[in-house]
């Protein structure tokens, strides 16, 4: 069973996913700012940094993508969903709020293909490296879990051996 939800669980995963996006914006700026800076209103400082306004909406976005992940893996909400849906139905929304504040904040122009091309393929490299971590952490735990087990058989069964003497 999991632990109940805080308000904390909450900003912090708000908080993580932001750190993470603005330290690849900062990357991104860095690498294609003078170049993208006519283009998108992300990158219109070029090289020398992320617009405040930029930062603003890549928090509220933030908190937007950490409320959709807490509704699709809320026992309350979504219960009687597969795990593999909710998560379907999860990256659906999220990269639906994500080109809605793509359009919003018209972080690049929405009539040219070449962005949203390296929008879609970010995000599934993003998916994938998610899928990767979550796979090792599973298996981690697993093997965490097989030891523990090992252990207590072994003491079960040192502890009947020491009584029938």
């Amino acid at each position: 069973m999991e632990k109940d939800k805080t308000i904390f669980d909450f900003l912090g995963n708000v908080f993580c996913m932001y750190g993470i996006t603005t330290a690849l914006l900062i990357l991104f700026a860095l690498l294609f700012g003078e170049s993208a800076k006519e283009i998108s209103g992300m990158f219109w400082l070029g090289n020398e940094g992320i617009p405040l306004e930029v930062l603003a909406e890549f928090l509220l976005t933030s908190f937007l993508i950490t409320g959709i992940q807490y509704l699709f893996f809320s026992e309350k909400v979504f219960r009687h969903m597969s795990v593999n849906w909710r998560t379907i139905c999860m990256l659906g929304s999220i990269l639906i709020i994500t080109s809605l504040a793509i359009w919003r904040f018209a972080w690049f122009p929405i009539n040219m293909w070449q962005p949203w091309v390296y929008f879609l393929l970010s995000f599934l490299i993003s998916v994938a490296i998610s899928i990767g971590v979550m796979y090792l952490k599973t298996k981690a735990e697993d093997r965490r879990l097989k030891e523990g087990l090992e252990r207590m058989q072994k003491k079960w069964k040192e502890e009947e051996t020491g009584e029938e003497e």
